[in-house]
């Protein structure tokens, strides 16, 4: 006995003509005739009783239609409770770094998908304890510590200068590496072992002359360049809070080479759920990933 068989029964039930409900179900008449006859069979009784075109329901047809709509009514009330469920259920991301334009690539999805939710969670404390099982998509800056994730380069982003209003340098369109020798530079700081790329960068590009403050944010460094603590690199697709603060100034560096690469990874493709491979597919087709990975 099948769902669609009992479907075509209670509204040849309610319509009593063959004709009409071939029609409302958009089947052929002889179609809905052998689907009704074999739902007889199955039953071992006869629901309903000729009269030329009109068929009327006997006394049992009518307790099997009592019984049968109350039973589809069911299942339909289980079948949209699930697709309420799954439409809950979010798309996990994790993200070791800030990222402006994954943002709009979200953003987008969202546009043609509205009813999708995320749980994005900012990951840059939790390397040594993070399931990478537990989210469908991480964004990750290309770094040794990320080597044991598999993804690919989604784009480049250049880091730019941070400084107060009042610096010497705010006037100036660009920076070089050098000129910060003797400044008071504030670097990220994640835990004892791990600083931001940008430290890394310069004190390979730099020889070093003194120390550093550190903070453990982007959001508490914007803070102290804001209230004149020193300078801070940023990376260029992060940078929107610090353009809207009214005491920064952003600038170039003139130097090559001083940006981070930004990877995207994905769960195994098995182990997906079917939201997150249509997300996976769009975000592979928004930064024209390899779609082989």
């Amino acid at each position: 006995m099948e769902l669609g068989q009992i479907k075509n029964f209670i509204l040849t039930a309610q319509l009593q003509n063959m004709s009409k409900a071939a029609l409302a179900l958009n089947v052929a008449q002889p179609t809905l005739s052998k689907s009704i006859s074999n739902l007889e069979k199955e039953l071992g009784a006869q629901l309903f009783d000729r009269s030329g075109k009109k068929l009327i329901l006997n006394e049992r047809g009518k307790k099997f239609l009592e019984r049968a709509g109350a039973a589809v009514e069911e299942l339909e009330n289980a079948a949209a409770a699930v697709r309420d469920k799954a439409a809950d259920d979010p798309i996990n991301i994790g993200l070791f770094c800030a990222s402006g334009r994954f943002m709009r690539c979200l953003s987008r999805f969202s546009g043609d998908y509205p009813d999708l939710l995320f749980h994005i969670s900012y990951l840059y404390d939790s390397l040594d304890h993070i399931d990478v099982n537990e989210y469908d998509v991480l964004i990750y800056p290309r770094n040794s510590l990320f080597r044991r994730y598999r993804g690919q380069r989604a784009y480049t982003e250049k880091y730019l200068l941070a400084v107060h209003r009042n610096h010497s340098f705010a006037a100036k369109a660009q920076v070089s590496l050098c000129e910060l020798q003797e400044e008071k530079l504030i670097f990220i700081k994640y835990d004892a072992r791990r600083y931001d790329e940008s430290y890394h960068l310069y004190r390979g590009a730099v020889e070093a002359k003194r120390g550093y403050h550190v903070c453990n944010s982007f959001e508490l460094q914007r803070m102290m360049i804001s209230a004149d603590q020193g300078a801070g690199f940023v990376p260029e697709e992060s940078a929107a809070a610090y353009i809207k603060d009214d005491d920064i100034v952003l600038l170039t560096i003139a130097d090559t080479g001083f940006e981070r690469d930004v990877f995207v990874g994905f769960k195994r493709e098995k182990h997906l759920s079917e939201r997150g491979r249509l997300f996976a597919s769009f975000v592979t087709e928004y930064f024209e990933l390899n779609a082989e990975g």
